[in-house]
C-alpha cells in the first residue's frame, strides 16, 4: 500500500524573486520561474517533515503572541507582505512575524536529529539563506534590527538571534554576514540575461558529481572515502541531490547516476590504504 500514496505537489506561478529565494541556486530559480516539470517531485513522506515543521513554527508565533512581543490579531498574509523592486528587479516575501514595535522575525524550525546542524547553531551559526532572507525583509521595511527565532522539532533546541546592518545593505546574525547588493546584483543578471530571453543558465552551478581526479581526498572523511568506493555515495554539491530536477541536472552535465564500475576503479586506485591515511 505505501507505494500507491501520493501528494500532489502544485508548482505556483513565479512573476517576482521571493525573499526565501535567498541563496537558492540560479538555474533552480530559473527552472522554477519557468515552470519546467520536475523530474524528482518531492514523495509524499518528505511532505510530512515540512507540515511537522510548519506546525512548530505557527506554535512559534504563538509563543511570541502570548509573550506580548507580536500583536495577537498579527497575520502573516495580511499584515507581513513586502514588495520592493531592486537592481530592477521584483522582490517579495512575507515576514513570519512583527514585534508590536515593527522589527521582523524571521522563524525557523530545524531537524532535531541534524546535530552538525545544531552544532552549528550554538556556535552562532545560523544558516545563511534563513540570514539572508530575515535581511531581506528588514532591507524592505527600512529596519537596522531584526531577529531570528529558531527551534527545532522537539523544542529541546532553542536560539534567538539578533540581525543587525552593518553598512549599506550588508547585514550580520550571529556570527553570519551576507551582503544583500550581491544577491540583488545576481538575480538581476539572471532576470534580464536569463529568465527574460529563455537562456538556461549554468548547469554546473551546482554539480552531480566532483570530477574524481580534482578531489582532494585526503580532505575527505574516511566514511565518505569507504561510501563512495562502495558505490553507496557520490561525492558532489549537496544541493543536487534534494532538487526536484535532480535527474536533469545529472543528464545536462552529462553525467550517470552513480559511479559507472571504470569510475569506481579509478575511485578505488586513488584511496588505495585510506584506512590507515592521518
Amino acid at each position: 500500500m505505501l507505494v500507491k500514496l501520493t501528494r500532489k505537489i502544485e508548482q505556483y506561478d513565479k512573476n517576482s524573486f521571493w525573499a526565501s529565494d535567498f541563496g537558492k541556486p540560479l538555474i533552480e530559480i530559473y527552472w522554477n520561474w519557468k515552470k519546467e516539470p520536475y523530474t524528482n517531485p518531492p514523495q509524499w513522506y518528505d511532505t510530512l517533515k515540512w507540515s511537522a515543521g510548519k506546525g512548530v513554527e505557527e506554535a512559534m508565533l504563538q509563543v511570541l503572541k502570548d509573550s506580548d512581543v507580536v500583536a495577537e490579531d498579527y497575520d502573516q498574509k495580511e499584515h507581513g507582505r513586502i514588495e520592493m523592486e531592486r537592481n530592477g528587479i521584483k522582490v517579495s516575501g512575507y515576514c513570519d512575524a512583527l514585534t508590536k514595535e515593527g522589527i521582523p522575525i524571521e522563524i525557523k524550525s530545524i531537524n532535531n536529529a541534524n546535530k552538525f546542524d545544531i552544532a552549528k547553531y550554538e556556535k552562532g551559526e545560523p544558516r545563511e539563506n534563513y540570514v539572508g532572507q530575515l535581511a531581506i525583509y528588514m532591507d524592505a521595511l527600512g529596519k537596522d534590527l531584526g531577529h531570528l527565532f529558531v527551534s527545532s522539532i522537539d523544542g529541546l533546541n532553542r536560539f534567538w538571534f539578533e540581525c543587525k546592518r552593518l553598512d549599506g545593505r550588508k547585514f550580520k546574525c550571529g556570527n553570519v554576514e551576507v551582503d544583500l547588493d550581491e544577491q540583488y546584483k545576481k538575480w538581476s543578471k539572471l532576470k534580464l540575461e536569463h529568465i527574460d530571453k529563455d537562456i538556461v543558465p549554468d548547469v554546473f552551478e551546482i554539480r552531480y558529481k566532483y570530477p574524481i581526479e580534482e578531489i582532494e581526498w585526503g580532505q575527505v572523511s574516511k566514511t565518505d572515502i569507504g561510501k563512495a568506493r562502495n558505490g553507496h555515495k557520490v561525492l558532489g554539491d549537496w544541493n543536487v541531490s534534494y532538487s526536484n530536477w535532480k535527474h536533469k541536472l545529472i543528464e545536462l552535465q552529462g553525467e550517470t547516476e552513480g559511479y559507472t564500475p571504470d569510475e569506481l576503479t579509478r575511485i578505488k586506485e586513488l584511496t588505495k590504504g585510506f584506512t590507515t591515511w592521518s
